[in-house]
């Protein structure tokens, strides 16, 4: 790659601007095992445009505030990968979701009547999101089982391997939208 030239990667219907690394930077893994624990402390949002995830602005605002309220907590970044490719499974990042009958809102499908919340926060990107994290916590051993196990001891969702389907976009949509800062 020259220096200073975007470049434009597709991968699983995504498009992303690629710019390259600065000399000494390195991005933020990828992906790698389960167990992996890769930390969000240098957290940085990207401002650049929403377009190359193939989300709408909405959806990337969503998605922001999922990465955000994990880095805010300073849960590893494995959180908010979870917390993604969970968003993405239950509404593809809209908050306006409804679903089962009318009784689950927003990005996360949040039952009210299952103790998470009123409409109104579940609705709520960030409030939402902080409490599946504050479920997510309390899961015994979240940070190393697979995604779709933690996700599910969260949701408790009648299509418990749903949530691996949406692993790599989660990956990438988290890799997109942060970086970690050359020191």
């Amino acid at each position: 790659m020259n220096a200073g030239v975007k470049y434009v990667a597709y991968a699983a219907g995504l498009a992303m601007v690629v710019a390259p690394a600065a000399k000494g930077c390195a991005p933020p893994n990828a992906g790698g095992s389960a167990g992996q624990v890769v930390s969000m402390c240098d957290y940085a949002p990207d401002s650049r445009p929403s377009g190359k995830l193939g989300l709408d602005s909405h959806q990337a605002a969503n998605a922001r505030a999922v990465i955000e309220v994990a880095a805010g907590r300073g849960l590893p970044r494995r959180a908010a990968v979870i917390g993604i490719a969970t968003t993405l499974q239950e509404s593809r990042l809209r908050t306006g979701a409804v679903g089962d009958n009318g009784t689950a809102f927003g990005i996360f499908q949040q039952r009210p009547v299952s103790g998470w919340g009123t409409r109104a926060t579940a609705t709520n990107a960030r409030v939402a999101a902080g409490k599946f994290y504050d479920r997510l916590e309390k899961v015994r051993g979240w940070k190393t089982r697979p995604l779709t196990s933690a996700a599910q001891a969260v949701q408790r969702s009648a299509f418990p391997y749903a949530y691996a389907d949406d692993e790599d976009d989660a990956e990438r949509i988290v890799n997109i939208i942060t970086w970690r800062s050359c020191k």
